[in-house]
């Protein structure tokens, strides 16, 4: 009995995961999020102003109700770091964008510089003004979804 109870509750457990994933998705840029990753690095001498820096704003975009994750992390070799970005529209990343320059762009601009800013999504115009100047690659979406 019990090499049988095994396989099926293994099966079960398979099972109700599987079904649960056909569910149509809620998120993601097929319902008008739009994700960024920024990657950036820490000018010489700028490890410690950089830190803090970065707190300030993490508590900062927290308030940003359009802003839905918001997630920094740094590459083994200390320096270099990438920022994982989502937002519910086009309208939050512009509303993010403004918020970030006008309170830490002179900051920032001291302590780190940009490498590469990857779009994911399909923002709009003037989604795609406002960050025309960090020099975006924009993808394009074929497929996926967010939970």
């Amino acid at each position: 009995m019990r090499t049988l109870f095994l396989p099926l509750l293994a099966i079960s457990a398979i099972g109700l995961p599987a079904a649960a994933q056909t569910q149509s998705p809620q998120h993601g840029v097929r319902t008008g999020n739009i994700l960024f990753t920024y990657t950036g690095e820490v000018l010489p001498g700028q490890d410690a102003a950089f830190k803090q820096l970065v707190q300030k704003v993490i508590a900062a975009v927290e308030q940003e109700p359009g802003t839905m994750a918001y997630e920094w992390s740094m590459r083994a070799d200390g320096k270099t770091f990438d920022v994982v970005e989502i937002y519910q529209d086009s309208n939050a990343v512009v509303a993010h964008v403004n918020d970030v320059v006008s309170n830490f762009g002179d900051e920032l601009g001291k302590t780190q510089k940009t490498l590469k800013l990857v779009v994911y999504g399909n923002p709009n115009a003037e989604a795609k003004k406002a960050i025309e100047g960090l020099h975006p690659e924009y993808e394009t979406p074929f497929g996926g979804f967010v939970r």
